[in-house]
């Protein structure tokens, strides 16, 4: 019996020492466990690759939607969404794209998309529902990304245009004021189109033929009635210049020569003009520094040409529209063009378009009559080329003040006047003048438009402030 217990003992001494198939033994228990890890990494790697996809097409879409310098909301958000649909594969991944995937709120673009990952190997491992049938698990996948809304800085911009009889003529089939004026209402609602409806941009249109129409104060009149040579009561005046001090926008002074006479206008050919109340009734009225767009483009929609053409008297009433030294308010101070601080700077800008040469008189100082103090003396130098001769100096005088200037050769087929508009726009790169100016030459009206689409992008880069 003692042997055979011993024999017993032996025997399950031995069987429990042997280790013989311990490794299948443990590998067949760890397998369940082993394919679930590897399926949950393979469906959770799925879906991290799924999120990464999502998340580029997101950015990519919030940036697009940011990218652009000036636009509406709703522009945003198509040009948001159509870059997320070429950037992520939705209906390979069987979901629709929302019209509202982009939205954008105080300045900011915001994307956020949802998807759901069916899962393959927790699938094919059984897993069940509550049912007992196969369940179908899914992983969720949400990610949003988020952009700033580049922001419209503050500019003042004069829009200097011909309204003389030529600008009633057709060109290539079409009549070259109503192509000017599409093509500046088409700049106006572009450069408003930004953030905050284009709040801190502001236009003046200065529209000059013989010369110009504007309200002054009866102290800038020469006017001999008293009542309009005091106080600051605004009289609707047609003007072509004054006498002196006509190349720059100081204020007028107690000399009278500083200031202008009420209807002052000249026949094209020099004469005096004897009927300058019925021409004056003919002139439109500029329209004074306004960030409204709707009194602008009912100004441009309903002007028509008329009368010669006198463009230093347009540019020097485009400059005071914008000078914080001027017969008229609004026009901030010159420092503000180069502030420290990027979001209080100003642009100032004056887009000058002529469609021909200077063909009204102008007052200079030279010649014998300069110490004449009776500013209504015809006797008085005048001559067309003192009109050139202004245009020179003011473009001069008003880019040193920091001003850009535009200029516009509009079927212009006088070379010494394209000249003169060449060499009065600004330089793009003051230390490099090889890369030109800002001067545009249209001799069609597609390229009128494609000038003034240029000249909308050029001033858009200048105002653009980035987050």
């Amino acid at each position: 019996m003692t042997q055979g217990r011993g024999d017993m003992l032996t025997c399950f001494t031995a069987f429990w020492a042997n280790q013989r198939g311990t490794v299948g033994f443990v590998f067949a228990l760890m397998l369940v466990p082993f394919l679930i890890c590897v399926g949950l990494a393979v469906d959770y790697g799925r879906a991290v690759v799924a999120k990464h996809e999502l998340q580029v097409a997101l950015d990519t879409a919030v940036l697009a939607a940011g990218s652009l310098k000036l636009a509406s909301d709703e522009e945003r958000k198509q040009l948001g969404k159509a870059f997320f649909e070429a950037n992520f594969d939705a209906s390979g991944r069987s979901i629709d794209v929302p019209e509202d995937l982009v939205s954008i709120q105080r300045g900011t673009v915001t994307a956020t998309q949802s998807l759901e990952i069916s899962t393959r190997f927790l699938q094919f491992l059984g897993f069940a529902d509550r049912n007992g049938s196969p369940s179908e698990r899914i992983i969720g996948v949400k990610t949003s990304s988020t952009a700033h809304v580049p922001q419209v800085g503050k500019a003042e911009i004069a829009l200097v245009l011909d309204y003389s009889g030529s600008m009633d003529d057709e060109l290539g089939g079409a009549t070259k004021y109503v192509t000017m004026r599409n093509a500046a209402n088409d700049l106006i609602s572009f450069l408003h189109s930004g953030a905050n409806n284009g709040a801190g941009i502001a236009f003046s249109l200065v529209p000059f033929s013989y010369g110009v129409k504007a309200k002054l104060m009866g102290k800038h009149l020469t006017d001999a009635a008293a009542n309009k040579l005091s106080g600051d009561t605004r009289i609707e005046s047609c003007l072509s210049g004054r006498k002196e001090n006509v190349t720059n926008d100081t204020e007028p002074v107690d000399d009278k020569r500083h200031r202008w006479q009420q209807d002052d206008l000249w026949y094209d050919k020099g004469s005096y003009n004897s009927d300058r109340t019925a021409k004056c009734s003919t002139m439109l009225l500029m329209r004074e520094l306004t960030s409204s767009t709707g009194l602008l483009q009912a100004d441009l929609n309903t002007w028509e040409p008329y009368g010669g053409t006198h463009i230093s008297s347009g540019f020097q009433f485009g400059w005071h529209a914008i000078s914080p030294n001027s017969v008229f308010s609004g026009g901030v101070s010159y420092d503000m063009i180069t502030h420290e601080d990027p979001e209080q700077r100003v642009l100032k800008a004056i887009v000058l378009l002529t469609d021909g040469a200077q063909t009204v008189p102008a007052y200079r100082k030279n010649g014998a009559g300069q110490d004449n103090p009776e500013t209504s003396d015809p006797s008085w130098p005048l001559d067309q080329s003192n009109g050139e001769y202004n245009l020179e100096q003011q473009c001069i005088n008003a880019k040193s003040e920091g001003i850009l200037v535009v200029t516009v050769a509009f079927d212009l087929d006088d070379d010494d006047t394209v000249d003169r508009l060449h060499d009065c726009a600004s330089l793009k790169d003051a230390a490099d003048p090889d890369k030109g100016r800002y001067a545009f030459t249209a001799n069609s009206t597609g390229q009128l438009r494609t000038a003034f689409n240029e000249i909308g992008d050029i001033l858009a880069d200048m105002v653009y402030l980035s987050n």
